[in-house]
């Protein structure tokens, strides 16, 4: 499987010559079209990702199917994947690409778990207040998991906002170790 920082390198050049191009929008469905395309077709999965298939034949294969359904843009990406053998990001590129398209659209993904699901009020709270706080419009995920023992556990990027009953006592915990 290709790591993760390998993809998110590959979809910041996609995004950066999409967004030249004024074409971010339409790049991020094409995208959607390989992956979905790619996913459902179990022949085509192994023609693109067995190391037997020369790079020439792969060109062919995905130039044929998308031809006419995909920027010139996405079709250069296809082709640079192939030539440095990096077909298995065909699938993953799409969901790094959405968090560039949209954090350039002042757009952040927030997931949320707690125990029960959020009613309409709470989650419409939970919006407003992580909006004024972050500066951006927040795209909410909602999880339940019963292990969260009350409160609520907030995901923003690379940020965790521990807001649980069992996140507050794990942090009294330690800081009654320490004092």
């Amino acid at each position: 499987m290709i790591e993760r920082r390998i993809v998110r390198r590959y979809a910041a050049a996609l995004f950066n010559t999409a967004s030249k191009a004024g074409v971010v929008d339409a790049v991020e469905s094409d995208l959607g079209l390989i992956s979905y395309t790619v996913e459902s077709s179990s022949a085509l999965r192994e023609a693109l990702f067995s190391p037997v298939v020369p790079r020439a034949k792969k060109r062919i294969i995905l130039h044929e199917i998308f031809k006419g359904k995909i920027q010139d843009v996405t079709a250069a990406y296809l082709n640079l994947l192939i030539d440095k053998q990096r077909e298995e990001a065909l699938t993953v590129t799409e969901p790094e690409y959405i968090v560039l398209a949209n954090e350039a659209r002042g757009i952040v993904r927030a997931e949320v778990t707690s125990a029960i699901p959020l009613d309409k009020v709470q989650a419409k709270r939970l919006v407003a207040k992580l909006s004024e706080v972050t500066g951006k419009t927040i795209e909410l995920v909602e999880k339940t998991n019963p292990n969260v023992v009350g409160g609520l556990l907030v995901r923003i990027g690379d940020t965790v906002i521990d807001g649980s009953i069992r996140g507050q006592l794990a942090a009294l915990k330690e800081k009654m170790l320490k004092g």
